[in-house]
């Protein structure tokens, strides 16, 4: 579950794009949402140097204190914290100590792929967050997400959040899965005719039967869940699926805290980051993450 949310702002109006999406999935019971930021110079005016940290955190202060003003409503729980450091540890330190559930934070859009990637402060939380981050890359609501699964463990990690979220957003859901093209071999078909398209088939339908069936598991959740099983490069096929069907928000689990350049420079989920421009929720292993297959059972 979702019990606390964290939103990291910096007083831009880029970074107040995760307020949306993040008070839309604080309208449950029992859930917090955490308003935060991480003072700095740029804050306070011209003034003493020994005045300006203490300035700047009343300007912090003031600016998280108005945003929860402004947005205050029955059923929905704000709260505000300043944090120390650098943005990204700071980040990524007070969803530990807060035990976070969930980090929502805007980023740029498809035009600032490259420098998102490249050592940004969203790159470094999803490196170290010991939680999900839903990584927010455009304005508009989430109302259709997709759930990319493999068959394997570590890519059924990101079933019981997405889900969550769907069922919070009132989003339809599609559960995602790419198979490879089998290689067309003369022999097999001289050994029995149209084998090797057979061999094909049974991989797609192998493959559709697993995501019926995790599908199934929740029919009586309310969400809307389809599924889609595509032939070729993973990485192509939730390309071509976020364009062809305007797809709001890909779900997907990744490595590690070790694991994670590899996935970011070489993988699946980094052609995806670079080549379409929908938003994101990066899902981490069990030995970090707060959730667990049970979750989503």
């Amino acid at each position: 579950m979702f019990n606390k949310i964290l939103v990291p702002l910096d007083g831009s109006p880029l970074s107040e794009r995760a307020l949306p999406p993040a008070l839309a999935l604080g309208r449950q019971p029992d859930t917090a949402v955490l308003l935060a930021r991480v003072p700095t110079g740029e804050d306070a005016p011209i003034m003493a140097d020994d005045c300006r940290p203490d300035q700047a955190r009343r300007d912090a202060q003031v600016y998280l204190d108005t945003l929860r003003l402004n947005h205050l409503q029955p059923g929905l729980n704000l709260r505000t914290r300043l944090m120390d450091g650098d943005a990204a540890s700071a980040i990524v330190d007070t969803a530990a100590a807060e035990g976070v559930d969930l980090i929502v934070m805007s980023t740029h859009g498809y035009s600032g792929v490259t420098r998102w990637l490249l050592g940004s402060v969203t790159e470094k939380v999803l490196r170290t967050a010991p939680c999900p981050v839903l990584a927010i890359r455009i304005s508009r609501p989430i109302q259709h997400l997709a759930i990319t699964l493999d068959g394997s463990e570590l890519s059924e990690r990101a079933l019981a959040p997405g889900l969550e979220l769907a069922q919070r957003l009132h989003a339809a859901v599609t559960l995602l899965r790419s198979v490879p093209h089998a290689k067309i071999d003369g022999t097999l078909d001289e050994t029995e005719h149209g084998l090797s398209r057979r061999l094909q088939q049974d991989l797609i339908d192998d493959a559709a039967a697993y995501l019926t069936a995790r599908s199934a598991r929740h029919a009586q959740s309310g969400l809307t869940i389809k599924t889609e099983v595509r032939v070729g490069p993973a990485a192509d096929n939730i390309c071509e699926f976020v364009e062809a069907y305007g797809t709001d928000l890909i779900v997907m689990a990744t490595h590690g805290r070790t694991g994670l350049q590899r996935w970011v420079y070489g993988s699946v989920a980094e052609k995806v980051l670079r080549s379409v421009n929908t938003s994101l929720l990066v899902c981490r292993p069990a030995r970090t993450a707060r959730w667990s297959m049970r979750s989503a059972e």
